[in-house]
């Protein structure tokens, strides 16, 4: 081929007339089909123009299999294809025909870089700067390759010196802000964000890069940044859901702007599930349980759709659905704790039947078996008071935070008292608790490992689960034995399955002989009573019984199973004239009322539906019950407790499982058992209008029952926190005496 067509060829290419270029070469080919000059200039207008250049590559490769040129453009075409493995071996090619390329050296990075070989990728961007030190692409790269490394430090610095060369690359600064900030320089890391979203403002990607900088520290700063990506890419599902998360009164708009966008499969999942999850923490269940069926739908091998369906049915009492989707999610992702915390605490919670712990208690032991580790090494003791740590998610507005505001400061003054707080959100009451606790470390960003180290190395004595299975458990921190005695309590009664747990606390009465059938560890029995009590301050006076008979329950909807519904309705009925008022979360929407109205069994006119409130508004409700009526098998806890405050005695039917036993625990600790425990259903109905009937009665009870309350083991929190003490002291896997 003339010289002369392979210089017009080349004209062509440097005026940018590419389309002519490939034409040309073309006609030529048909003459000459045999020059490899030619195939290589046809596949250089080829990748220009974006079209297929790889058969054109590869023929002028087998015609001129000593040009270095040519394995170094096909490495750059598969690269574009994201056919990394094949990429790198074109670039190696290339360099075996001619080492001092520093383009192919740079180039075989990025496909190291890709292959996650960093290590590799770095030496390759050495020798592209060593052969061309201004080779600013280079620089660039081999910070990734830092940074990919973990040499975060270095990758700054190499950021640094890339952005020197070129100030104006976006994406050099989004790097360097991810460097700066794993290097523990948040404010150089946020100066970088900034200066990105400066260079490059219709960039997505930078602004939500400096959402996220912002999010904890300045949530307007990063909804404004958020609001900017969904400018400029509607779909952006992850910008959609943390704006939401940071404006949840705007959540539903955001969310459903970005569903209309048109985004799918898992990242529409991710915003169908963030929609349930806002519509859930509203007490919508119903709406909720939509939104994540449409996300399981989307995506329906998704853990978190399984799980959140899962969550949501359970909160809707439809918990037979909400079985089966846990255990499709345990076949799905077997090595996935949370699901099979999730599923002990339903099946733990539904026990009716003593026959039914041994199965209980052999899939806790699965669970323990799955979160099993090597115990982290505990130095020694020096000799000092008993040291207690408790681990904890719920020392917030939540009934384990009101029973710790009783028990923590008498505890507290015991003993060398840790909380390791694995909080959901702090609230005042989260505030106060803090303020009573000398030790008080928030854990939540706190892996198992690093966990289980910190305790040991406090010189934990005893560390206290208050959460067994409940959501934000820490077992796995358990699991690694940081403390040489350790149990779960108050949080979950049921078995946690670990071998690493020396007991169970509960009382005589949560915990019967013969109890032990469905634990794993062995169970400790508080003499007096599982928990004490704090008066709420809020309470007001306790109204005066009323003319007209009326029951209440203000436990949670799913509690209220439809054997539940089918013996309170036994019970209207043997009483005429009377009243059911339901107070639960979700009730102050019409679709949770409706569907709960459908499944009462009894004349809905006698059936009063409300939804919570604050605090005081809630304990004022008591004063228009007569007789809380206890569900089963999961009966009430603290709803019981502050119904007993405002003078509403609970009649309660225990069944063998621990969770059904908490109205018979504290009917003891009152003297009362005797006339406030059934013994059946029929005795049940018996016992509720006989007692309903004895106006005289049951007025002098609730005009009584605050004082016996007060002057009981209950509201006695020293006298608690003494037994809890001993029985820390006595008993565990280890029996030589602990210091204090």
């Amino acid at each position: 081929m003339a010289n002369a067509a392979l210089q017009q060829l080349f004209t062509l290419f440097q005026s940018g007339r590419h389309a002519e270029m490939a034409a040309q070469a073309r006609a030529l080919l048909a003459a000459h089909p045999q020059d490899g000059a030619l195939w290589k200039a046809l596949s250089v207008a080829q990748q220009l123009l974006g079209e297929d250049a790889q058969p054109a590559l590869e023929r002028a490769m087998q015609l001129l299999p000593g040009d270095a040129d040519l394995p170094a453009n096909l490495g750059a075409l598969l690269a574009a294809r994201g056919r990394w493995a094949e990429a790198r071996a074109a670039y190696e090619q290339a360099l075996r025909l001619q080492p001092r390329l520093a383009g192919a050296h740079n180039n075989l990075g990025n496909a190291l870089l890709a292959l996650q070989q960093p290590a590799q990728a770095l030496a390759a961007f050495d020798t592209a700067l060593a052969l061309q030190p201004g080779l600013a692409a280079a620089h660039g790269n081999r910070a990734r390759a830092l940074l990919a490394l973990g040499r975060h430090g270095e990758a700054a610095q190499a950021f640094a010196q890339a952005l020197a060369a070129r100030p104006g690359d976006a994406g050099l600064r989004l790097h360097a802000a991810t460097a700066l900030a794993a290097a523990g320089r948040p404010a150089e890391a946020l100066a970088q964000l900034r200066e990105a979203v400066a260079a490059a403002p219709g960039r997505a990607e930078a602004w939500f890069a400096l959402g996220q900088a912002l999010h904890a520290d300045d949530p307007p700063g990063a909804a404004a940044a958020y609001e900017r990506v969904l400018a400029l890419a509607p779909d952006h599902a992850e910008a959609a859901c943390n704006l939401a998360l940071l404006q949840p009164q705007r959540g539903e708009a955001v969310l459903g702007a970005a569903l209309a966008a048109g985004v799918a499969g898992e990242r529409r999942a991710a915003l169908l599930g963030n929609l349930g999850g806002l519509r859930l923490a509203q007490d919508r269940f119903a709406d909720a349980v939509a939104a994540y069926r449409e996300a399981l739908a989307e995506a329906p091998q998704s853990p978190p759709a399984l799980g959140n369906l899962a969550q949501a049915l359970k909160r809707q009492g439809a918990l037979d659905e909400a079985d089966a989707l846990l255990g499709r999610l345990i076949a799905l992702a077997p090595a996935l704790p949370t699901a099979r915390s999730d599923r002990l605490l339903l099946r733990a919670y539904r026990q009716r039947r003593a026959d039914e712990a041994p199965a209980l208690r052999a899939e806790a032991l699965d669970f323990g078996h799955a979160v099993q580790a090597p115990a982290v090494a505990r130095g020694p003791r020096p000799p000092g008071p008993l040291r207690v740590g408790l681990v904890s998610a719920d020392l917030r507005g939540h009934p384990v935070g009101r029973l710790a505001e009783a028990w923590l400061p008498a505890l507290a003054a015991r003993c060398e008292l840790s909380v390791y707080a694995n909080p959901r959100g702090d609230d005042a009451l989260t505030q106060r608790l803090r303020r009573a606790v000398p030790r008080w470390l928030d854990v939540a960003s706190w892996d198992d490992d690093a966990l289980a180290a910190r305790i040991a190395a406090d010189g934990i004595d005893v560390l206290l689960d208050l959460n067994g299975h409940t959501g934000g458990h820490r077992l796995g921190v358990f699991a690694r034995r940081p403390a040489p005695r350790q149990f779960s309590w108050l949080g979950y009664l049921g078995s946690t399955g670990l071998a690493a747990m020396d007991g169970v606390i509960g009382d005589r009465w949560l915990l019967p002989p013969g109890a032990e059938a469905g634990f794993v560890e062995p169970l400790r029995r508080l003499p007096h009573g599982f928990t004490a009590y704090a008066p709420p301050p809020e309470a007001p006076a306790v109204a005066p019984l009323g003319a007209a008979p009326r029951f209440g329950s203000f436990n949670a909807l799913h509690k209220l199973g439809d054997e539940v519904l089918a013996l309170w309705a036994r019970v209207l009925a043997a009483v005429p004239d009377s009243r059911l008022l339901v107070k639960a979360p979700g009730l102050q929407h019409e679709a949770e009322r409706a569907a709960l109205r459908a499944r009462w069994p009894g004349d809905a006119a006698r059936l009063g539906l409300e939804g919570p409130g604050p605090l005081a508004a809630y304990l004022a409700a008591f004063g228009r019950v007569d007789i809380a009526l206890d569900p089963f098998p999961h009966s009430g806890g603290m709803t019981t407790l502050d119904g007993l405050w405002m003078g509403v005695p609970v009649l309660t039917l225990p069944g063998p499982a621990p969770i059904s036993r908490q109205g018979l625990s504290f009917l003891h600790a009152l003297g009362l058992a005797g006339d406030w425990v059934a013994g059946d259903a029929d005795d049940f109905v018996r016992r509720a209008a006989a007692h309903v009937a004895d106006r005289a009665g049951l007025a002098a009870l609730r005009a009584g029952l605050r004082a016996r309350l007060a002057a009981s083991p209950l509201c006695d929190a020293g006298r608690f926190a003494d037994d809890l003490l001993a029985l820390l002291q006595a008993g565990g896997a280890e029996p030589s005496p602990l210091p204090g």
